[in-house]
């Protein structure tokens, strides 16, 4: 036995969509606010790693799992999510009428 036997049937690991980027790009261009910008943020990074996990698992040649995609085509979609990561990082927060907490306070409290 090896390494990585176990002597289970290896495990196929799902695809990376194929509209992931301009899925990215449609909601970096849509940021509204520190929430926003950070919850797409995240899950740009989260692509990030998996990208590379699934890189990694392709490097080490692991029986245990069957990568969906070949080393070339991971590696794009590496640079193109980091740089989907820089745009968003980039993305200065609108300055607007939003208040960062609304609060309702009664008419005789002005305090």
């Amino acid at each position: 036995m090896g390494l990585f036997d176990t002597g289970k049937s290896p495990k196929k690991l799902r695809k990376i969509p194929a509209d992931i980027i301009p899925y990215i790009s449609v909601e970096a261009e849509s940021i509204k606010d520190a929430n926003d910008k950070y919850m797409i943020a995240s899950y740009c990074t989260h692509k990030i790693e998996l990208v590379e996990w699934y890189i990694e698992l392709l490097d080490t040649d692991n029986p245990n799992y069957i990568v969906p995609h070949s080393r070339e085509h991971l590696e794009t979609l590496r640079r193109e999510l980091q740089a989907c990561y820089k745009k968003i990082m980039n993305t200065q927060i609108p300055s607007g009428d939003r208040p960062y907490i609304s609060v309702d306070y009664p008419e005789r409290y002005k305090g």
